[in-house]
């Protein structure tokens, strides 16, 4: 019984650590994606690349595969704000959609 106990009281002082450790990934990663959004801000604005030639560029960068794919969607995010956004915003705006499509999918499981 006294197993049990110790079992239950570990499971119940843990469960709160993991769901702090989850809030931690996920502003890692959108805080991740939100500087590549940024970055591609700046390159574009630096290099007055319009989307067919951005993407030109990656694709022969990088290999077919998920970086290659995430990099173009979170590029494709950045072009369709004008060009003269600052980086900033482009970084909170990608930041927010992050972490509200996070949230929206941990609601939905």
């Amino acid at each position: 019984m006294q197993t049990k106990m110790s079992f239950i009281l570990a499971l119940i002082l843990t469960s709160p650590i993991y769901a702090a450790e989850m809030d931690r990934s996920t502003m890692t990663s959108c805080a991740y994606q939100a500087g590549t959004a940024r970055e591609i801000q700046l390159i574009r604005q630096t290099e007055g690349d319009d989307w067919i030639k951005f993407e030109q560029k990656v694709n022969k960068i990088y290999k077919d595969g998920q970086g290659r794919t995430d990099l173009l969607a979170i590029a494709k995010m950045v072009y369709l704000q004008p060009t003269a956004t600052s980086t900033a915003d482009v970084y909170d705006k990608a930041f927010s959609a992050c972490v509200e499509l996070t949230e929206g999918s941990a609601d939905a499981a």
